[in-house]
């Protein structure tokens, strides 16, 4: 690809970044998904690839202000939500097929997650105890479906005929798209405002000084039983690996790398890859596979908040330069699937 043609997402930048309304934001992100999706069907060169990861570093996160919560969102399906005490997502179940994982990294006072099958669902429902039960009444009908979690659970909700929610609790998001696909069947969040506070000042600091916990457990409701494993981490050149979720559409992965230390060279030749710089700070080195061979490779500073997108075929690796750790979140997925 020739460098000298100027970047088309540039032109992008200043009307994602503002603080608009989700329809507005949400109207210039698919002119950039189709920008993004015809740039990826291309081999790109080591400029071009340090190009597209700079972009979104400096756009960071798109930022969708919601009654309950921030949804800091990337165009490859990678979100943070910034939820409030005792708010959070409706009660909802997908219409079409999408994947999520849920990452829990805080849980608030009252926080907690909610999941059941619709059949069941349909043969509990009532608007007016399910209000007075979110409001503190006791209901065995809906609490044997609630879970309080803990930082560092991971739930998954691969089928259709789920509901689900998650309220009051920060947490990253792994998902096959960055839209909202959903049938709401109990909408508490209807007719609330934007909380005044909600601005990107406030949710790109909030980003960066999140703690990220250091273990990771699969949590599980089957059976009328709620049952949390460990995931377990593997040893990798310069840290460890947490998988948090493999689906045959795309990946979720936690990487830990020590002070000082370099991890290995990756690429997936047709996947793309967001990565989060969850906390601490290093070099991202990044380009075409002759450039990761040299001995001063090119690169990219990162620090904690950063949002980088790897196109695919790209080759890079993960210098941790500082004194304590580096963590990064990985999602990996083939722009076919997350630019619908």
């Amino acid at each position: 690809m020739n460098t000298d043609t100027p970047a088309p997402w540039a032109s992008l930048v200043g009307a994602l970044r503002a603080d608009s309304p989700i329809a507005v934001l949400e109207a210039s992100e698919r002119q950039l998904k189709e920008i993004l999706q015809r740039e990826l069907a291309q081999p790109l060169d080591g400029e071009r690839i340090r190009s597209l990861a700079a972009f979104q570093q400096d756009l960071g996160f798109l930022l969708k202000y919601k009654s309950y919560a921030v949804k800091a969102a990337s165009p490859l399906g990678y979100s943070i939500f910034l939820q409030r005490p005792g708010e959070g997502f409706s009660f909802q179940q997908h219409v079409t097929h999408k994947t999520e994982i849920f990452f829990i990294l805080d849980v608030l006072p009252g926080g907690f997650v909610f999941l059941c099958d619709f059949d069941d669902w349909k043969r509990i429902y009532d608007r007016e105890s399910f209000l007075a039960w979110m409001n503190g009444a006791p209901d065995s009908r809906y609490e044997r479906y609630r879970f309080i979690p803990q930082p560092g659970d991971v739930i998954v909700i691969e089928k259709l005929s789920v509901v689900h929610s998650v309220v009051g609790c920060v947490l990253a998001e792994f998902a096959t798209v960055s839209t909202d696909m959903v049938d709401r069947l109990h909408d508490q969040n209807e007719g609330r405002p934007i909380p005044p506070e909600f601005s990107r000042p406030f949710s790109e600091s909030r980003i960066r000084n999140l703690a990220w916990p250091e273990t990771s457990r699969r949590v599980a409701f089957e059976s009328s039983s709620w049952s949390r494993t460990e995931i377990p981490s593997r040893r990798v050149l310069g840290g460890q690996q947490t998988v948090l979720g493999n689906d045959p559409r795309f990946s979720a992965s936690l990487f830990r790398i020590e002070a000082g230390r370099q991890s290995d060279t990756s690429t997936t030749p047709d996947r793309a890859a967001c990565l989060h710089v969850a906390t601490g700070s290093g070099q991202l080195l990044l380009g075409s596979a002759d450039e990761l061979r040299r001995p001063s490779p090119p690169s990219l500073a990162m620090t904690a908040g950063d949002l980088f997108l790897i196109a695919p075929g790209a080759h890079y690796a993960i210098v941790n330069d500082a004194r304590q750790p580096l963590v990064v979140a990985r999602h990996e997925i083939s722009p076919d699937v997350a630019f619908v």
